[in-house]
């Protein structure tokens, strides 16, 4: 379970609050406006169906960088797998993008990301306590499939 989530209001597509349970967690930061992020979108789709097809082993928060709620959860709702998201107004959205360093171009100063490592979209794989094991999960799940989430465990 991904302890610095927990008591985090996160809700799954049919809007339930649910905690992660799976022992690896990946944090999903992704628009649906951005060509990018919906040209990799049925590779992670996949790679996650894959991952948990025997058992749940992997949860994906989305972190999302949609103009409003409403496209923030018609994308959630419509493209991405089973997964978790953070709300639109949770202030832990932005949070998260600050923390991990990861955003859209358009979306830096109003965020605060004072330090931008990467934009969107970015899989940003992480222990329990929020700590980076990979921070190039896209690339690794484009490149390798299932393998790549042998290099998390």
């Amino acid at each position: 379970m991904a302890h610095f989530l927990k008591g985090v209001k996160l809700v799954n597509a049919t809007g339930a609050t649910q905690e992660p349970v799976a022992k690896t967690l990946a944090l999903y930061f992704a628009a649906d406006w951005c060509p990018d992020c919906r040209a990799f979108q049925p590779a992670l789709n996949d790679f996650y169906a894959k991952v948990n097809e025997q058992s749940h082993r992997l949860d994906i928060v989305f972190v999302g960088s949609d103009a409003t709620e409403e496209d923030q959860l018609a994308h959630f709702r419509d493209k991405q797998g089973p997964w978790l998201m953070i709300p639109f107004n949770d202030p832990l959205r932005n949070e998260l993008k600050r923390k991990y360093g990861i955003c859209a171009q358009k979306e830096i100063e109003a965020v605060g990301v004072a330090n931008r490592i990467n934009g969107i979209p970015s899989l940003v794989v992480v222990q329990s306590n929020g700590d980076v094991i990979d921070a190039a999960g896209a690339d690794k799940v484009e490149a390798s499939g299932v393998n790549a989430f042998n290099a998390w465990l």
